[in-house]
């Protein structure tokens, strides 16, 4: 094979590969959080898309999904990154704190609401933030064996683990493809690459 030819077939590899992807790329790790036991910290690399310091809000892109990022005080001036620019956020989800139906024409958005009030998070690393966020998702499925919930959000399919009852009994009410507002508890880092 030509020297031409094996470059154009490597080029094409690696952006069908790149094609390929379909949900962002989340790396985890666990950690033992006091009052809520064994965790996972999840880490994603995101692209900066539009900034409003005003506000905080960061909209991040990976790959086909963009969602939108209430920056915490503690990152700094928003006024230094720019869109291209590369953030890695570090987040704990904690509790499912409330399911309810979503409004009709809701889409996938991820709304952050006051600080949450009662410290849930004991025993994390530095600078990260406590907070609550109500998550607007696609229902998939909730299995009742296991207490895991499937959705898909702005940041694509996800699973998490409910363990209140009143919230299990409501997502046994929905049905596949129905929009549905999930409260969680949360804590955030967010680093500049």
């Amino acid at each position: 094979m030509s020297k031409h030819a094996s470059w154009i077939l490597a080029i094409s590899l690696a952006i069908g590969a790149a094609g390929c992807a379909t949900t962002p790329t989340v790396t985890s790790e666990t950690v033992i959080v006091a009052g809520v036991g064994a965790v996972e910290v999840e880490r994603i690399d995101v692209e900066v898309v539009t900034i409003n310091p005003a506000t905080r809000i960061v909209v991040v892109r990976q790959g086909q999904y963009a969602w939108r990022v209430m920056v915490p005080e503690i990152f700094g001036d928003l006024n230094a990154i720019r869109p291209g620019d590369r953030l890695q956020i570090r987040r704990v989800e904690g509790a499912v704190l409330g399911a309810r139906r979503a409004k009709r024409g809701a889409r996938p958005e991820i709304v952050y609401t006051e600080e949450v009030s009662a410290p849930r998070f004991q025993n994390l690393p530095d600078r990260f933030v406590e907070r609550s966020l109500t998550l607007t998702a696609k229902f998939e499925s909730y299995d009742p064996a296991t207490g895991m919930v499937s959705y898909v959000g702005p940041a694509g399919p996800r699973t998490h683990r409910v363990v209140d009852p009143d919230i299990a009994k409501d997502l046994r009410r929905l049905r596949r493809g129905d929009m549905v507002d999930l409260t969680f508890a949360e804590a955030i880092h967010v680093v500049r690459l």
